[in-house]
């Protein structure tokens, strides 16, 4: 897979008439947005909203004011739709191979960035004082972006912990989800030691450090992937960036716990393919038996693969591509099994 073609900050004032049309429309929305964060001083080496929406925006890139969320999102091709939700560290940009492929095969491709990260602006839920479940509202604010875009119902494609948001989603909103792909899913209940943050002995030379440098990134993603197989520059770079931008959110605002996750999966119903990088280090293979067993609402089928770590779409794009095409098509229908339980007599 090729990398993302990437823009420069100077490179912004040649974009087209329309579209900087709609940047200056929606640039009240930005203003009100940052009046309302009190962004303290930037730390040396972050990177401005401003520039990295600059050096990652592409021609798809759309913005719209959705429940107090400047949201950034990606919206290409023709046809049925797709929703593509990012991973932890990365934003919409790590799609750009499966999205070019499922435009290639007349899908509509919607990625959006979640609120704070990404290209998108500011949460003003994260500013009202409380604590904001994240999961929550990154479902909750998928569901209102697809209601403004009229979309009654797609195709969810989710991975890691964008899968707990495409869940719950899918969860939440049964009726309005067509089909659903979850990749290495993230939400199950953890252990210190399965704690995929958890301390580690090479990491803390970095653990101080508010902005970390592009070595911290290449050292975490390396060990998502499986050896020899190394992460391409473009991801390090990617993550470094949209990990070192100047607005955030304030973690503090949010509650990151994800709580008992049975029946949430319980109450999805639409047919389910489930992807696992079988030598995962991250969230370990056997979870996808694990979910697939709590979907008792859903007729669901598991591809695993050998070789292959957390970031399956992008290690090998062309394998993981092939099965959700086929998926999305109905060919794998004859596959799908829906968990049932039996009561057992005492």
């Amino acid at each position: 897979m090729t990398g993302p073609k990437l823009k420069t900050a100077n490179n912004s004032c040649s974009r087209s008439l329309p579209h900087a049309l709609r940047l200056l429309a929606f640039a009240m929305m930005i203003l009100v947005s940052s009046a309302t964060y009190a962004s303290p001083k930037p730390e040396p080496g972050s990177i401005s909203l401003a520039d990295l929406r600059a050096k990652y925006e592409t021609s798809a890139s759309r913005y719209l004011d959705v429940d107090g969320v400047p949201l950034h999102y990606a919206d290409e091709g023709q046809g049925e739709p797709v929703v593509l939700l990012h991973a932890s560290f990365l934003n919409f940009r790590a799609w750009d191979g499966v999205a070019a492929e499922l435009v290639r095969n007349n899908y509509r491709v919607i990625r959006p960035d979640f609120p704070s990260l990404g290209l998108s602006g500011i949460d003003g839920k994260s500013l009202n004082g409380g604590r904001v479940d994240f999961f929550n509202r990154n479902a909750e604010v998928v569901a209102k972006l697809l209601e403004k875009l009229q979309l009654d119902k797609v195709n969810v494609v989710a991975t890691s912990s964008g899968a707990i948001a495409g869940s719950r989603y899918a969860s939440y909103f049964p009726d309005r989800v067509s089909r659903l792909v979850l990749i290495n899913s993230a939400g199950l209940p953890r252990t210190v030691q399965s704690d995929p943050n958890r301390d580690r002995p090479e990491e803390r030379k970095w653990s101080k450090m508010k902005i970390k440098p592009p070595e911290f990134w290449a050292n975490l993603l390396s060990r998502n992937f499986f050896a020899p197989d190394m992460p391409p520059e473009w991801l390090v770079t990617l993550a470094y960036d949209v990990n070192r931008r100047a607005e955030n959110a304030d973690p503090g605002a949010y509650n990151f716990k994800t709580g008992d996750p049975r029946p949430i999966f319980a109450a999805i119903t639409a047919p389910t393919l489930i992807l696992w990088g079988q030598s995962n280090p991250t969230v370990m293979h056997l979870e996808a038996d694990v979910i697939e067993h709590w979907m008792t609402g859903a007729p669901t089928t598991i591809r695993k693969y050998e070789g292959l770590g957390h970031y399956p779409y992008i290690e090998n794009e062309d394998v993981v591509m092939s099965d959700i095409l086929a998926f999305l098509d109905g060919k794998l229908d004859d596959e799908l099994r829906q968990t049932q339980r039996v009561k057992v007599a005492p």
